[in-house]
């Protein structure tokens, strides 16, 4: 049984999906994925949920819970496997190999690393040769938003959405302003004055629906509102950080490229160096997650993060 969008998404591109007997409702892709039996939210499992369906091996995400409940688990027999590492490169690759540890794939496991080690470098120089900075030359504020029932709330430091910003050579419009997701007033909205603002669909938005992020109070007073660079991204494939990790962020990258640019403007003013990401860290940026910094919103309105 797998629990987490990523992980499940590891499963399948190790070959190893002929041994999944569920998962949980995070874990939409690949779509097949859907087709499997459901034992709820991955932060929100019942044991009886997990048992009904007999598993052997458990393969939870670090957001995987509560922890009572995996314990319980544990107890009746169940090998519980904790697939976890940092918000990054190579985070997703300690998490292949624990993956394929517990799958019996260790070969798949080395050659899915191998290949997405090329792949995560031809991203990093698209990265790095494309630095999103504004007409001004500052590297670009960006506001990661989401819904948590009625209440609008931003990424914050120590998220899987910071990582992924810093990731693609944005800077984080909350990164120093407070950890985990935190509610939003149009005020703190207004003062932060991001430069782009993004939402995610998982369904719930269509790709490219902006007109629920354009509505939220505070957003014309900013930056992003006054010259539309707000856009909307695939929440499973920015914060599921599995192997589509180098396809994520490439896709956050060219998107803020094109909506800091905007339509008809030159390139912006170049360097090969980012604020934010240090050279040095160009193919190592990397956020350690833990239960309260990664604790994400439920879905509602915009999608929720699946970490």
């Amino acid at each position: 049984m797998s629990v987490g969008a990523g992980t499940t998404e590891i499963v399948y591109a190790l070959g190893a999906q002929a041994q999944l007997v569920g998962v949980d409702t995070s874990s939409l892709y690949p779509a097949v994925a859907q087709a499997l039996p459901k034992v709820g939210y991955q932060r929100t499992l019942t044991a009886e949920g997990v048992m009904s369906l007999a598993p052997q091996v458990l393969l939870a995400s670090q957001d995987a819970g509560p922890p009572a409940v995996l314990a319980q688990v544990a107890a009746a027999g169940v090998t519980v496997v904790r697939v976890d590492g940092a918000y990054s490169f190579e985070g997703l690759l300690q998490r292949i190999g624990q993956v394929a540890s517990a799958t019996g794939r260790l070969d798949e496991g080395e050659k899915l690393s191998v290949s997405l080690a090329a792949r995560w470098a031809d991203v990093m120089a698209q990265v790095d040769g494309k630095p999103l900075r504004t007409r001004s030359g500052k590297i670009a504020s960006v506001a990661f938003l989401m819904r948590h029932g009625p209440t609008v709330v931003a990424a914050g430091r120590g998220t899987g959405a910071d990582a992924i910003l810093r990731l693609a050579g944005a800077r984080n419009a909350f990164g120093d302003a407070f950890d985990s997701y935190k509610p939003l007033s149009a005020e703190a909205l207004a003062q932060a004055a991001p430069d782009v603002i993004i939402g995610t669909y998982d369904g719930v938005l269509k790709p490219g629906d902006t007109d629920a992020l354009k509505a939220l109070p505070g957003v014309a007073l900013t930056p992003a509102g006054r010259s539309g660079a707000i856009r909307s991204f695939d929440i499973v494939l920015l914060l599921g950080f599995g192997p589509r990790l180098p396809e994520a962020v490439e896709a956050l990258h060219q998107g803020l490229l094109q909506a800091i640019r905007g339509p008809g403007q030159g390139a912006a003013p170049t360097s090969r160096r980012l604020e934010g990401r240090p050279a040095a860290q160009s193919t190592a940026s990397s956020v350690a997650p833990s239960p309260s910094a990664s604790a994400a919103p439920s879905p509602a309105g915009f999608a929720a993060s699946p970490r």
